[in-house]
């Protein structure tokens, strides 16, 4: 087994930046109401001299303005949550650590990605374009490879580690402080001189675990490999909703595609877990006074691509008139469906031939509405005049089913009748044929091609 660990650094700071970047100083407070201290700050804070644990009242008498958000950990829950639904593109074996960070068992996985440093950089450069920070350990424990993340992230100089008979060498001069043992322990052990792993392998394991308890011992043991460490693995849910607050007003719609895009992209990594796609996602948009834009986008063909998704958002975002400011936003899918990657040839593909086609009916939608760009649906009927209907060319528009000539309507599961003869033209009123010899004419004779 090999183990990937993702620790994210002052995660609730990272979330309040990564919808848009403060251009000012910026703190996350926490603490009680009425004397709320620094739980993070941004580099221009910290320039300024506010650090954590200080009163907001002395930190704002330090800078002025400051941009001050309380800390709100069901957010940062939510949002480590997405990033797991995120993370299931690299392997199917994710779990959530102490809503921190994430653990990846990637050790079935390297020969798709080719090989451990390859999957790496994906995952590195995934994060960054989502807006996260992070540092990364790698070990054949989860443990491990916690601590080696969190090691790197404190400027120690660690190495990747594939092997498990090395573990304890590697981890021999980190501080035991790298755990997430209690304050309590970690001064005790202190106080003893007793600072590095290697010191606390170095101690009989039952005079350990007599003065500071089991479980620290079992860490150890896990750490190293000695004992199981199995990890549940993260189920992603059938429904999807990501949502981010700027922490300041922004009235331009197109300012939005910038937080719009990591949302989406944080949403595509989910739907390449799952190995499915949209035909429709919503975005909705809050201003003051509780206030809610919600803009309904529809596609003609199932997608998952962030730049097909985007592109189509930009169309809605351009027509679309904000009522004031807008302060947070979220993305949300109430299915998803089945989705069919195209392999790249180099020879010509039929299957790929409408997908311009699908395009101009999605862009059509959205400039001009969705309910105002419609196509036939076929409808079991004998009539010809009542065999077709008209519908909305795209899943937003008027709650239709997307249907095409190939396949069938995930709704009514009526299928379009290509390739059957219908008549191409009726007359408003039937009109009687003159039969002569046995053969009806209309102006000459007239061949029945099929039927009845």
């Amino acid at each position: 087994m090999l183990w990937i660990a993702v620790y994210i650094p002052e995660l609730s700071l990272q979330i309040a930046t990564r919808g848009q970047p403060a251009a000012g100083a910026l703190v996350i407070s926490a603490g009680a109401d009425n004397r709320p201290v620094i739980h993070a700050a941004n580099d221009i804070a910290q320039q300024a001299g506010i650090k954590v644990n200080m009163s907001v009242a002395a930190a704002r008498a330090l800078v002025e303005p400051l941009l001050v958000i309380p800390r709100q950990v069901d957010t940062e829950r939510h949002a480590i949550h997405n990033l797991a639904c995120w993370a299931g593109q690299f392997t199917p074996a994710v779990s959530i650590y102490l809503d921190e960070g994430l653990l990846l068992e990637v050790g079935a996985t390297l020969t798709l990605h080719q090989g451990l440093t390859t999957l790496i950089n994906k995952l590195r450069l995934g994060l960054h374009t989502l807006g996260y920070r992070v540092c990364i350990g790698v070990a054949p424990t989860p443990m491990a490879a916690w601590v080696f993340a969190k090691a790197r992230y404190h400027g120690y100089d660690v190495r990747m580690c594939q092997h498990i008979d090395a573990i304890a060498t590697r981890i021999a001069d980190l501080p035991v402080a790298l755990l997430d043992w209690p304050h309590d322990s970690i001064n005790k052990l202190a106080g003893l001189g007793i600072i590095r792993f290697a010191d606390c392998l170095a101690l009989p394991a039952d005079g350990f675990a007599k003065r500071f308890g089991k479980n620290c011992l079992f860490d150890l043991q896990r750490v190293i490999g000695s004992r199981p460490d199995p990890r549940l693995s993260f189920v992603p849910p059938d429904t999807y909703r990501a949502h981010t607050e700027f922490g300041f007003d922004i009235n331009d719609s197109m300012a939005l595609l910038f937080p719009l895009k990591r949302l989406l992209n944080e949403m595509e990594g989910y739907l390449r877990g799952r190995g499915s796609g949209v035909s429709a996602y919503r975005v909705t948009l809050y201003h003051p006074s509780r206030l809610k834009t919600t803009i309904h986008i529809g596609m003609a063909k199932v997608e998952r691509a962030t730049d097909r998704l985007l592109s189509l958002a930009r169309e809605h975002l351009h027509k679309t008139t904000l009522p004031d400011n807008v302060l947070a936003m979220s993305i949300e899918i109430d299915q998803t469906q089945p989705f069919q990657e195209i392999s790249a040839s180099w020879l010509p593909d039929p299957q790929q031939q409408p997908d311009s086609w699908y395009r101009l009916i999605d862009k059509l939608s959205a400039r001009l509405g969705t309910d105002n760009v419609y196509q036939l649906q076929a409808i079991d009927d004998h009539r010809p005049e009542r065999s077709l209907k008209l519908v909305a060319a795209t899943v937003a528009g008027s709650g239709a089913t997307t249907l095409n000539t190939t396949r069938t309507s995930s709704n009514n599961k009526t299928p379009f009748l290509a390739g059957k003869l219908r008549p191409t033209f009726l007359l408003a009123t039937p009109r009687k044929l003159l039969s002569h010899e046995g053969r009806p004419t209309c102006h000459g004779a007239v061949d029945i091609i099929s039927g009845p």
